[in-house]
């Protein structure tokens, strides 16, 4: 899945304020900045650091399946990289 595409999906299907990474490091980023509260029922209680590594999470499901993956930046920011 493309980038235009995966933050359409995260803003429609997860309700996340997801923008190009690139908005959050001011250079060209292939990355997804999600910059709000991901913790919330539509990404089943996502738990910043922790949820990354919980393959049984719904959003890391649906990203993992679209060939993507979360990593946490700092304790509530969260950044969406292709596998």
């Amino acid at each position: 899945m493309k980038q235009a595409t995966l933050i359409k999906n995260l803003q429609n299907k997860f309700k996340l304020n997801a923008v190009p990474a690139s908005e959050f490091y001011g250079s060209d980023e292939t990355g997804v900045w999600i910059r709000d509260d991901i913790c919330k029922e539509s990404t089943d209680w996502y738990n910043y650091a922790e949820g990354t590594g919980d393959s049984t999470n719904i959003l890391n499901k649906f990203l993992e399946r679209n060939g993507w993956f979360a990593e946490p930046y700092d304790s509530e920011t969260i950044f969406v990289y292709e596998i």
